[in-house]
C-alpha cells in the first residue's frame, strides 16, 4: 500500500515552490509595490466592483476565502521577487482570486461544473464593465483550470500562459491545503484575524456537496466535485470511466 501524500505534495502545482512563480514573462500592472505584510487590495473601479460583488454574493466563509487567496498569492509572490506592475498585473490575479468561487452560489449557477459557471460568470462580469481584451481569458483560464490538480507544474503552463494564472492558483492552495509555514512569519495570523476563516475548507466543501447533491450535473465523473462528492457520499449515482467505455458504440 502507497504511503498517503503529505500536504506539500497535495498541494503539489499549487505551490509549485516560489522558484516556479519566477517563471514567465513580467505583465504590464495596475498596481503599485506592496510590502511582504500588506492587507491591501487593488482599488481599480473593476476591483472595487468585484469586491462588492462578491461581499453581496458570497457567504462570508466564501468571501473570506477569495480574499484570503489573492492575499496569499501577492506574499508568496512577493517573497519570491516577484512584484505587481512589474511582474504580473495586480488587477487581474485579483480577479482571478475574488472571482474563483463564484459558481458555487446561486448567482452563477447554471447547471455547469462550479469552476466553469465561475469562469463563464466571471468573463461576462468583466465583459459587462468594458472590459473584452486577453484579460477576459486570462481570468477565464484562471478560475476554470484551478482544480485541475497539477495543471500549473507544467514548464510549458508556465512558460506560455500569464503569470497571473499560476500566482492566483498558489495563493487559493494555500488557503485551502497549505498553512503559515507557507507564508512569511506571522502574515497568516493578520490575514486570518481580518478575514476569518469561518470553516474554511470543510464549509467550502459542505458547500460544494450541497450543490452537486441539488444537481447532478454539477458533479461530472473525473472533475474536483465529482471525485468530492464520490467520496464523502458514496451512495450517490456516479458515472465511472468504465460505464464510459461499457456505453461506447465502437463495444471494445
Amino acid at each position: 500500500m502507497s504511503s498517503s501524500p503529505n500536504r506539500r505534495t497535495v498541494l503539489g502545482a499549487g505551490l509549485a515552490g516560489a522558484a516556479a512563480l519566477a517563471v514567465g514573462a513580467p505583465a504590464a500592472g495596475a498596481a503599485a509595490e506592496s510590502r511582504p505584510d500588506d492587507l491591501s487590495f487593488p482599488a481599480t473601479r473593476l476591483a472595487r466592483a468585484a469586491r462588492r460583488l462578491v461581499t453581496d454574493a458570497q457567504q462570508p466563509f466564501l468571501r473570506n476565502h477569495s480574499l484570503r487567496s489573492f492575499l496569499f498569492a501577492r506574499a508568496v509572490a512577493e517573497k519570491a521577487g516577484r512584484r505587481p506592475g512589474r511582474d504580473y498585473d495586480a488587477e487581474v490575479m485579483f480577479l482571478i482570486c475574488v472571482l474563483h468561487d463564484m459558481g458555487l452560489t446561486e448567482r452563477a449557477d447554471t447547471g455547469q461544473r462550479f469552476e466553469v459557471d465561475g469562469a463563464d460568470f466571471a468573463a461576462r462580469f468583466l465583459e459587462r464593465h468594458g472590459i473584452t481584451d486577453a484579460r477576459v481569458d486570462t481570468v477565464w483560464d484562471g478560475i476554470a483550470l484551478h482544480t485541475s490538480y497539477g495543471i500549473h507544474a507544467s514548464p510549458v503552463f508556465l512558460r506560455r500562459r500569464p503569470p497571473e494564472i499560476a500566482i492566483a492558483h498558489t495563493g487559493i492552495g494555500i488557503d485551502l491545503t497549505g498553512g503559515p509555514s507557507d507564508l512569511p512569519k506571522g502574515y497568516a495570523e493578520r490575514v486570518n484575524a481580518a478575514y476569518p476563516r469561518h470553516g474554511g475548507a470543510r464549509a467550502l466543501t459542505d458547500a460544494m456537496v450541497a450543490q452537486c447533491l441539488a444537481d447532478p450535473r454539477k458533479a461530472p465523473p473525473m472533475t474536483l466535485p465529482g471525485e468530492v462528492l464520490h467520496q464523502l457520499r458514496p451512495e450517490a449515482p456516479y458515472t465511472t470511466w468504465q460505464d464510459f467505455q461499457d456505453a461506447s458504440g465502437w463495444h471494445d
